[in-house]
């Protein structure tokens, strides 16, 4: 890696670990302290710089083999039209002979049975839109920090509203490298539970994070938290550096949880950085220990390939 690439990355990983230490620090002022990152857009629109440059002038080899984008890609049209009958059809027979009541509505009912060949998708936390070069996918793309004209800057866990976002509109969302980047285990919660929201009926939601030594206690805990909500696992996979999961929604009713109970499946969205840390340095040398990725982190993030 040259130096100006390791400068950039540096730099974008000071903000994360600023944003957690400060959260860490102060856990009663979550909200305010996130509030407060996503005001700062000078702040940000230099994040969004330093990834921009990074993904024109530093990651110009494409990656071989799957790959996040892939990944999600050909999980959602799959899902919704596979070679011979798609994954939604055989979900939705499966549901059937198990006797397993799924309350489609009129409208995704139709759409269902008409073939769903240009889904809509609601990519979040995009920075570039990377999707959008895929044409048979109806892409909106939103970020915090958009590093494209295309990308709108929206907070997603202030439930976006209508006519560009609305309820029930998008057949999948993808989430990645967004819920590690969310400083507690609450607001993780929250961003499924408006993720619910706004996917249609049995809508995907596809969740993309690092690896780490944690993962199959993280997955298991992530699974049985969103199985809380209203989701069940249909896919999971490892790509280098990353793991990828994609959960269908079954329960179409808006989820409503008590204070406990929100407490309670929160806490199940728990990742090692969540706990109390001194200082940037100590943080630093945790997240290491923890996570197994190498030199080349960066070269995993979204706007790596396209």
């Amino acid at each position: 890696m040259s130096s100006e690439q390791l400068n950039l990355a540096d730099s974008i990983k000071k903000v994360h670990q600023q944003l957690r230490h400060d959260v860490n620090q102060t856990p009663e002022a979550a909200e305010t302290i996130w509030n407060t990152h996503v005001a700062n857009i000078d702040k940000l629109n230099e994040y969004a710089k330093s990834m921009r440059q990074l993904a024109e002038h530093h990651w110009a080899e494409k990656s071989h083999g799957q790959t996040r984008l892939t990944w999600c890609y050909e999980t959602i049209k799959d899902y919704f039209n596979g070679n011979e009958i798609s994954g939604l059809e055989r979900k939705c027979a499966r549901d059937k002979r198990k006797q397993i009541h799924t309350d489609i509505c009129e409208s995704c009912q139709t759409r269902i049975q008409q073939r769903i060949t240009r889904p809509r998708v609601l990519d979040v936390g995009s920075c570039y839109n990377a999707f959008s070069s895929f044409n048979d996918l109806e892409t909106i793309a939103i970020d915090i920090a958009p590093a494209d004209e295309s990308v709108h800057r929206i907070d997603f866990l202030r439930l976006p509203q209508p006519p560009l976002i609305s309820i029930h509109s998008f057949d999948a969302i993808i989430f990645s490298l967004v819920l590690d980047y969310l400083p507690t285990c609450r607001q993780r919660l929250s961003a499924c539970l408006i993720a619910h929201q706004l996917l249609t009926c049995l809508g995907l939601l596809l969740i993309v994070e690092p690896d780490s030594i944690l993962r199959e206690n993280r997955q298991k805990s992530w699974r049985e938290a969103l199985n809380s909500i209203g989701f069940s696992l249909i896919s999971y996979i490892k790509v280098k550096n990353l793991y990828c999961m994609a959960f269908r929604k079954i329960v179409q009713q808006v989820i409503i949880i008590n204070e406990d109970e929100y407490e309670k499946i929160s806490q199940l969205f728990n990742i090692s950085q969540d706990d109390n840390i001194i200082d940037n340095n100590e943080l630093q040398i945790i997240e290491q220990k923890l996570i197994q990725i190498d030199q080349d982190l960066f070269n995993e993030l979204p706007f790596s390939f396209d």
